[in-house]
């Protein structure tokens, strides 16, 4: 049997780059980035930060995973996710010209 190194934490590490319980937002903010498009653009909560390499990863670089309403829960990476400000609305759809 091998030995799955992994850490998985669901609760606030030091240095992390966000918090556990972290409003977000799922974002593309590099061309080759390869994201569900079902999550893109759709906020969720924070649940759990992934280290699948501990010893280079931990605390700085974990894989985020969010779970999105009425969508599900993926991983995604620091830079695929912005936090949304508490007691913001977000609106979808919508065109702020005028």
């Amino acid at each position: 049997m091998k030995h799955d190194p992994s850490l998985i934490m669901m609760e606030d590490v030091d240095g992390a780059p966000v918090r556990i319980g972290a409003t977000v937002m799922v974002v593309r903010t590099e061309p080759e980035d390869v994201l569900s498009e079902r999550f893109l653009g759709r906020v969720g909560v924070v649940v759990a930060l992934v280290f699948d390499d501990p010893p280079a990863q931990y605390p700085t670089d974990p894989l985020i995973q969010v779970r999105v309403a009425g969508v599900g829960e993926d991983l995604f990476f620091a830079r695929e996710i912005v936090e949304v400000p508490q007691g913001h609305f977000v609106a979808f759809g919508s065109s702020s010209s005028g």
